[in-house]
Formats: C-alpha cells, structure tokens, sequence
C-alpha cells in the first residue's frame, strides 16, 4: 500500500485527541509511529494487500488507530462523516 498522504517523508499529524503523532513509513507497507511531543515509540500500523490494517501496540485508543488509518489511505474524510452520522 502505498501512502497517498506523502512520499515515503516523515509526517507529523494531530489527532483528535490534541495527541501528535510522529508517523515514519517503513518497508513492507507499515508505518512507526511516535508520540512527538514524549519522543517516544507508540506503535505501528501495518497494511496488507487488500489495504487492511492493523495496529501493533497498546498505547492508541481505536478511535486514534482509525484516524491515523484514514490519514494514512486517504479515507480521513469519510471516516469524519462516519462518526458524525453515528
């Protein structure tokens, strides 16, 4: 899966949850992810070829897992909808 929210470059996003997140693409269609302001490890996401993902670690709530997905295949926008309609 390639990202189409950059280029193989270190992103740093804000979540909703006011947490920034570090996220570095690695090989193999997975991403490290940091918490920029702690400077510190708090995961992966990794995709496989149907663009599912999943996230390895334990620090990020879902709802911080599945935004970080949206920003990561583009989905950020339906995902936002999502949520409203819910």
């Amino acid at each position: 899966m390639r990202s189409k929210l950059f280029e193989e470059r270190p992103k740093t996003a804000k979540i909703s949850t006011a947490r920034w997140v570090r996220i570095l693409p690695d090989k193999n269609d997975s991403y490290s992810l940091f918490d920029a302001l702690a400077e510190s490890f708090i995961g992966r996401i990794l995709f496989d070829r149907d663009d599912n993902w999943i996230y390895d670690g334990n620090v990020l709530s879902i709802g911080e897992q599945e935004e970080i997905a949206g920003l990561l295949t583009g989905h950020q926008k339906e995902m936002d909808q999502l949520l409203r309609d819910l």
